[in-house]
């Protein structure tokens, strides 16, 4: 048996599905249990845990670690769990340019902040209090947070806006010790919440939404800068991530985070197509009429994603193996 063929072995012996995944050590257990909970798949391959977003796609955890797969042991991982591909945060693979939004340990307040940034925290330290949200204020007040940040956004996720999926993504948060779920409060009214998640010295904001009526009080501003303040003075954190470039244009997200002192740690975004879905949209003709969508619809979200998909797949390609 050749080389290649021992390691697609051995690959397939180490690879746990879910519940196993999140139950031993390894890097990114806790949120992948979290994940999991929620009813995502997770699985354990090619030295890292991955998860299935909507669409097929499997991503890496934890966000922090940058992989450098074996092509052959990540083509195997894609056709095995029947997935449209796999992206994965790198140094080593050719991609897309991407990183982290980060901020490590270090004295935080609010001179700390960019100078706009400074009045507006302190407006909404005097309207809002930070708090933990319980569970049953989740479940009575986050579903329309949820549904107002959405319908901002242009965007609809199932989980977030279904009452029923709602509940099970509640249940999943309480289960796990290690999520949190912040909340700047008007005396018992919610105005925005976050869920942040604490790994092996990092905390991770996972989702923030907020109630567009509140806006012009700022409660993410006063959720982002308590939140971190709070990680910052805590001993066991080392690095607080405020999450990935996302695939999508977001300049005022990409300023937001910046101003609240948070650092892009960059790295290449690789993306692996199962081999049968690259060619058949890989092709010439299908990138050109992804193209002209765009043009047609400049500001369609789906349409941009696809786009850049398509061209994290053209581009990545693993690091060229030494003479």
């Amino acid at each position: 048996m050749d080389g290649r063929s021992d390691s697609l072995v051995q690959l397939q012996s180490r690879a746990v599905i879910a519940g196993d995944a999140a139950r031993v050590h390894f890097p990114g257990s806790v949120l992948a249990r979290f994940l999991e909970l929620r009813g995502r798949r997770v699985m354990r391959a090619c030295g890292a845990l991955w998860y299935e977003v909507p669409g097929r796609f499997l991503m890496s955890l934890p966000y922090q670690s940058l992989l450098n797969p074996h092509p052959g042991e990540l083509q195997w991982m894609i056709r095995e769990y029947g997935a449209v591909g796999a992206r994965f945060p790198t140094a080593a693979w050719s991609g897309l340019e991407s990183g982290l939004y980060v901020i490590r340990r270090r004295s935080y307040e609010i001179d700390s902040l960019h100078v706009k940034q400074r009045p507006r925290v302190r407006h909404g330290l005097e309207r809002f209090h930070v708090r933990p949200a319980t569970k049953a204020q989740l479940l009575s007040q986050g579903r329309a947070l949820n549904l107002s940040t959405m319908r901002r956004q242009g965007r609809y996720e199932a989980e977030f806006g279904n009452r029923k999926r709602w509940e099970v993504f509640v249940e999943a948060a309480f289960t796990c010790r290690e999520i949190s779920c912040p909340a700047a409060f008007a005396g018992s009214r919610m105005a925005a919440y976050m869920i942040t998640c604490r790994e092996q010295g990092w905390l991770h904001m996972l989702h923030q939404m907020s109630n567009h009526e509140d806006l012009s009080n700022f409660p993410n501003h006063v959720l982002t800068y308590s939140v971190t303040r709070q990680a910052l003075e805590d001993d066991s954190i080392d690095a607080v991530c405020y999450g990935y470039v996302p695939l999508i244009a977001a300049d005022g997200l990409n300023e937001y985070k910046m101003r609240f002192g948070y650092e892009l740690e960059p790295h290449r975004s690789a993306i692996l197509l199962h081999p049968r879905i690259n060619t058949m949209l890989n092709s010439g003709l299908v990138r050109a009429a992804v193209n002209l969508a765009r043009k047609i619809e400049p500001r369609n979200q789906r349409f941009e994603m696809i786009q850049n998909v398509l061209e994290g797949a053209r581009s990545s390609r693993p690091a060229p193996e030494p003479c």
